[in-house]
């Protein structure tokens, strides 16, 4: 599998396991609320005054169906609260009336420990075991590449499994991609991309223009234009970013070699 598609599966696998978990734990902050506001209203239908006791807070965490939540729950009259509130209730009785709300002092452990975390934690998992996988790959990738090119390029090509090198460029068979003497990746449009792994793959790096028009242009009757314009625009790319050339033999064939200059 190319590198690229091994870092997108595990970003999507990321983004899955945040989303899973960010939902699960809102989730168990609204089965508290919900709790809160039940226990609260049974709270209010048994009293007969307006005036909260401690018997009144006593019986609405009688009510409260969460066992974690009645150390840390309480009610009170309406008033500000940044941490879990429920919905004010509001009572009225010979004239007179009070608002009444339930609060929970709730840390964010403590509605993560409430929340169903079990499909986030596969998902975690398999984040971990997909990051060692990529982090492998890119290590292998690192290891394949030549740490130093020479200062004087010789025209040899260096054959692996996975790699090709002549002078200072160099093709990635697992990658796809043609290296500069930096390693960076050489920007080069499909078509190109295909003529100059034909160059690199041919033997000799040399192949015959009507090798080269049958392979790229298979239904073209006569594709000697396109090529010179294909060949036009590769030639400063190599140059620029290697010490080859494409050469021509008279029109009849195009090879790779090495720029006097830089032998």
């Amino acid at each position: 599998m190319k590198p690229r598609y091994t870092v997108i599966i595990f970003c999507l696998i990321l983004a899955s396991a945040m989303v899973s978990s960010m939902g699960s734990y809102r989730q168990a902050r609204q089965l508290i609320v919900d709790d809160m506001d039940n226990a609260l209203q049974l709270t209010l239908a048994a009293k007969h005054d307006l005036w909260l006791t401690p018997d009144t807070i006593r019986d609405y965490r009688r009510n409260l169906q969460i066992d974690m939540l009645r150390d840390v729950s309480f009610i009170g009259y309406d008033m500000a609260y940044s941490g879990l509130h429920t919905e004010a209730h509001t009572r009225r009785l010979d004239g007179q009336q009070a608002s009444y709300r339930s609060y929970a002092s709730c840390s964010p452990l403590m509605v993560l420990s409430l929340s169903d975390q079990r499909l986030p934690a596969v998902l975690w998992m398999v984040v971990m075991v997909w990051g060692i996988v990529v982090v492998g790959q890119h290590r292998r990738r690192q290891t394949m590449l030549p740490s130093a090119l020479p200062t004087t390029p010789q025209p040899t090509d260096i054959r692996d499994q996975h790699l090709l090198r002549i002078g200072t460029l160099s093709y990635d068979a697992d990658s796809d991609l043609f290296l500069d003497s930096s390693n960076s990746p050489v920007r080069l449009t499909p078509m190109q991309l295909q003529f100059m792994r034909m160059l690199f793959l041919a033997d000799r790096q040399r192949l015959s223009k009507q090798d080269i028009c049958d392979r790229l242009w298979p239904k073209k009757p006569d594709a000697s234009d396109t090529l010179y314009t294909l060949v036009r625009r590769l030639k400063p790319i190599v140059e620029q970013c290697s010490n080859l050339q494409i050469t021509s033999d008279r029109g009849r064939g195009y090879e790779l070699t090495v720029r006097e200059s830089s032998m």
